[in-house]
């Protein structure tokens, strides 16, 4: 009889060995070693089982080992920083061993140029790169902000903080030209703007700096910059989200005297210096000093009142994947910024679809869409009146009286006119909002093997709306409650406006591509391009409002004003582009290009803009195999012209103008004028770019190194001529005028190793430039003049050479106007007359070239590394050898009843018991406009700095900890966006508008942000 229990027990331990061997047969430890190219072991390489929640790391000997299931489909990706990804197949193998090659971001990968891409291996021109990994998850609200110190040869100068204003000025090579001198920007192959993107949506930036930059030949004079946005790849759905949270401050302030009696002690003391009685009597400073109230006796700061510590606020959410024939990416962004300046903001929202599908072996069709949404509020005057208004509010103007009305002042004040800060950052308003919607469809088809079509079609609509309203408001004594002045006192005023451009382009191309006995390697390409551009504006105004609650256009009843225009531009192209390559190793590149424009006449409406590039890959000569120094040596040279029609829509065109003031048989009537004089037969201003340079890997690509020396010669440069006010005309002609030169070098190296667990990264590059006017017919003679053999914009002004210390030094030296000079003034060189020789007379004749407001050196950096998890990156920027003036309110005493800086405070200042003092002897500016603040070169500041531009630290956490809750990656960071800057410039920040003389500008901001990443 069979026991039914032991037959039980049985099947249970048959049936639990078959699952162990099941089991065992589906999962398979792996173990291997993991070394590079040198054959040394590699530490912290990720080794990561596709589409499994396994990795591993490996150790400080390059071993290790991961359980895998079902290993005969199962592939490992060995990963890290610095090395080429490897990706391999397991199948029946139990050791798989992986040798790493080390990336060199250069010579190895492939870089979008234009109408296509190229491997830089192949390459010929110059060209400069940035990924995404250099710019994530940093705080920056425009993409121009990206290029900071990461492109030789680029030049990134942020001027301004303010939320919704905040993009940078970017220059390639310098500045070439007298007229517009801003970047060609093509988004995903549409012309487009860097504002209009999402930097977290940003795959890969280029720089085309040479001749390569002539396929866009019609506006390529100034560089090109392509930006190509992030795709979706084969494979599982992958979801990404990010945020982050920010304070910001500025990153500098003029240090102004706060304290009431201070300045009115300040004040009555320049008097005196210039013989003048005291403007505050002595009873005033007297009350004012024992004075306890402080409504009646304020102290005020008006930085600390205005400007506060703001938050910023970014969140990013992406999803991407795909199959074999279609793949997508869609990404959404919001960011919520804050201003310094209190009530200012700027909203940012984005949304991006990029899809593309392979109908068939032949078709590919796909679609790369984006919109902005951006709101932006600030002072109803806007952010540089404030702060002209900022500067004029001396300390002992009052915020608010004791009742919360807005404050003035009781003290007798040079600045009569008193607009309160607070009503202007709390009253009225100016919201403007900016959509901008740009996308392009593309179709690919091979018509036969190595021919293929494509026809691209694309817009960019943009449409800005602002609504501004001035209040009246009016402003109180503080000790006697009665109205001491009206701001806006005519009345308020609303003001509104509308605009729109709608930009399309389509283009189409025919290319070839054919490799013959494998080492002859060919590719030819036909595009033909059409751009149109429209614009249109609408705005209105209307007075007469009952108060400052209703603020709505239709709410006026007196003076209704309105305006508005359309106008619009076209271009026409036509491009050709062949490609050589002999066996990698001998390159050759032409380009052609013709344009016509319609903001030329028909007769010189077309120019031709052509192109020759040529490379040679010495390593791949068989003279170089044998030795073990050089991996990689190429050596390229490239010549070509590109245009630039930057100028008026109609300037070949005389236009004339309504106007309703003619007096006519005693009536008013409407007449028309000229309103211009014309040059028909002005053409595209040329630019000619000579480029020799090398690119090289040594040390087994650890170690890349870039070279160029470069030569932009532009010609015809197109500006507007001065003419005499008596000719009664408004706008002077454009013509083809000037002549500019920028030569120079630029240099980049990246070193890429580790040591032991440690993975690091260090890179730089410099770039020198020498600008220069080499013709102008018209000479400039101004602050910012323009002379033959002198750069753009040179300062041109008297030079200082020091101060006069007595009596008898004045008397011995040139006479330099009108006012007596006298000890304590500042001392100018005699060095020309009417007859060319010094004259004893300082006047017109002595100005010269002092400074200028182009650096001849910009530089960057950067650091990375990582150790189990741990990351950082630090970059940095700088530039060299520039300067700017720095004069108006604050910096010169009183100025327009403005402040004072505390450097002219006592102490610092020339008196004769004082007299190796930094500054000249205090006087108002009015009683020495002519004299110390005139245009010299006292004033005039070493603008030079170098800025630790980002710093950024995070940790990703172990997969294993995050495989339980389905999670494939988590970083946490944090974040410093301009966190130290060293310079000798005073009082404000070195990045800022170089040639405004002014400090009203707002401030550059200080970021700290921290976040995280996660992967789904």
């Amino acid at each position: 009889m069979i026991n039914t229990g032991r037959l039980i027990v049985l099947f249970i331990a048959i049936s639990a060995l078959l699952h162990t061997k099941i089991a065992y047969a589906q999962a398979r430890k792996i173990t291997g070693t993991v070394t590079g190219t040198d054959h040394q072991p590699i530490p912290g390489v990720y080794v990561i089982v596709k589409g499994q929640q396994v990795n591993a790391v490996t150790d400080a000997a390059g071993r290790y080992a991961i359980q895998v299931d079902k290993p005969e489909n199962a592939s490992l990706e060995f990963r890290l920083i610095g090395f080429t990804t490897v990706e391999k197949m397991i199948g029946g193998q139990s050791a798989l061993n992986v040798e790493l090659t080390s990336e060199v971001k250069g010579l190895g990968e492939v870089i979008v140029v234009g109408y296509g891409t190229q491997k830089k291996a192949t390459m010929a021109g110059s060209v400069g790169v940035v990924r995404a990994e250099a710019i994530s998850n940093r705080p920056i609200t425009n993409a121009s902000q990206a290029l900071s110190g990461q492109v030789p040869g680029v030049w990134v100068n942020q001027t301004s903080g303010q939320p919704g204003s905040d993009g940078a000025d970017i220059r390639i090579r310098g500045i070439g030209t007298i007229g517009t001198s801003t970047a060609l920007v093509v988004i995903d192959g549409v012309v487009g703007s860097l504002r209009s993107i999402n930097p977290n949506d940003i795959e890969s930036i280029s720089v085309l700096k040479d001749a390569s930059a002539a396929i866009y030949g019609s506006r390529a004079a100034n560089g090109v910059i392509l930006v190509q946005t992030k795709s979706g790849t084969k494979g599982k759905v992958q979801v990404n989200f990010s945020t982050s949270y920010g304070k910001q401050r500025a990153t500098f302030l003029p240090q102004v005297t706060t304290n009431a009696v201070d300045y009115m002690n300040l004040y009555n003391q320049a008097l005196t210096n210039q013989g003048a009685p005291a403007f505050y009597s002595q009873a005033t400073i007297d009350e004012y000093k024992n004075g306890t109230d402080p409504f009646i006796y304020p102290n005020t700061d008006w930085r600390k009142v205005i400007l506060h510590d703001a938050g910023i606020q970014t969140n990013q959410l992406s999803i991407s994947g795909g199959q074999e024939k279609t793949q997508f990416n869609i990404s959404m962004g919001y960011t919520n910024q804050d201003g310094i300046v209190r009530n200012g903001n700027a909203k940012l929202y984005n949304l991006r679809a990029n899809i593309t599908t392979k109908v068939n072996n032949k078709l590919e069709v796909g679609l790369r869409s984006g919109m902005r949404y951006e709101t932006q509020a600030q002072s109803f005057n806007g952010a540089g009146n404030l702060f002209t208004e900022l500067n004029r509010t001396l300390p002992f103007y009052g915020t608010y009286t004791a009742d919360g009305k807005y404050a003035g002042t009781w003290v007798n004040s040079i600045n009569t006119q008193f607009r309160n800060p607070l009503v202007m950052i709390n009253e009225g308003n100016n919201n403007t909002a900016l959509g901008i919607f740009n996308a392009n469809a593309f179709l690919n088809y091979e018509i036969i093997e190595g021919l293929k079509f494509n026809v691209t079609g694309g817009i960019d609509y943009n449409t800005t709306d602002n609504q501004t309203f001035t209040p009246k408001v009016n402003i109180y004594n503080p000790k006697t409650g009665t109205v001491a002045t009206t701001m806006t006192a005519g009345g308020a005023k609303a003001d509104n406006s509308w605009a729109k451009t709608l930009y399309n382009t389509l283009f189409t191309s025919l290319t070839y591509h054919k490799t013959i006995a494998h080492d002859h390697d060919i590719t030819a390409a036909a595009i033909y391009s059409q751009e149109q551009s429209n614009y249109r504006t609408l705005s209105g105004s209307i007075m007469g409002f009952v108060n400052n609650s209703l603020t709505e256009i239709n709410a006026g009843l007196e003076t209704p004003l309105t305006n508005g225009t359309t106008n619009g531009w076209a271009l026409r192209s036509y491009i050709g582009r062949l490609n050589y390559t002999y066996k990698e190793k001998y390159i050759l590149e032409g380009i052609a290009r013709y344009d016509g424009s319609s903001r030329f006449a028909p007769d010189s409406r077309w120019g031709f803009f052509p192109s020759v590039l040529a490379g040679w890959r010495i390593t791949k000569e068989n003279f170089m195999q044998s030795q073990q120094v050089v991996d990689e040596l190429k050596i390229r040279g490239s010549w070509g012209r590109s245009g630039n029609d930057q100028i008026g829509l109609y300037a070949y065109i005389p236009t004339l103008a309504f106007a309703r003031f003619y007096p006519f048989n005693d009536l008013i009537q409407t007449g028309i004028a000229q309103m211009s004089i014309v040059d028909e037969g002005i053409k595209w201003e040329v630019g000619t770019k000579k480029n020799i340079g090398f690119d090289a890997a040594f040390l087994k690509n650890k170690l890349s190194v870039t070279f160029d020396y470069f030569k932009d010669d532009r010609e015809g440069i197109l500006r507007t001529v001065q003419i005499p006010d008596f000719i009664g005309i408004r706008n002077a002609p454009t013509k083809n005028l000037a002549s500019v030169s920028n030569r120079g070098w630029e240099m980049s190296a990246g070193y890429n190793n580790h040591i032991g667990d440690v993975q690091f990264g260090v890179g730089f590059n410099v770039t020198h430039v020498r600008n220069e006017v080499v013709n102008i017919p018209d000479p400039q003679k101004a602050q910012n003049a323009l002379l033959p053999g002198q750069p753009i914009n040179a300062f041109y002004m008297w030079k200082a050479i020091g101060i006069f210390q007595n009596q008898d030094e004045v008397d011995k030296s040139a006479k330099q106007n009108a006012v007596p000079t006298k000890p304590g003034d500042i001392k100018f060189e005699d060095i020309s007359g009417p007859e060319g020789k010094p004259d004893g007379i300082i006047d017109a004749n002595d100005r010269q070239v002092v400074g200028k407001p182009i650096p001849t050196w910009t530089y960057g950096g950067y650091l990375t590394a990582a150790w189990k998890g741990f990351d950082v990156r630090v970059n940095l920027q700088g530039a060299a050898d520039v300067d700017s003036y720095v004069g108006g309110e604050l910096f010169f005493p009183f100025l327009n009843g403005a402040g004072v800086l505390k450097r002219w405070e006592p102490g610092n200042t020339w008196t004769p018991e004082n007299p190796n003092a930094k500054l000249p002897r205090l006087l108002q500016y009015s009683a020495s406009s002519s004299q110390n603040y005139a245009s010299n070169s006292f004033w005039l500041q070493d603008a030079s700095y170098l800025r630790i531009k980002d710093i950024q630290i995070g940790y990703n956490l172990p997969e294993r900890w995050l495989s339980r809750v389905k999670i494939q990656g988590l970083r946490v960071y944090v974040d410093a966006q301009n966190a130290f800057t060293f310079t000798r410039f005073e009082g404000l920040d070195p990045e800022r508008d170089l040639s405004n003389a002014s400090s009203a500008q707002y401030p550059n901001v200080r970021i700290i942000t921290a976040g995280l990443n996660v992967k789904f």
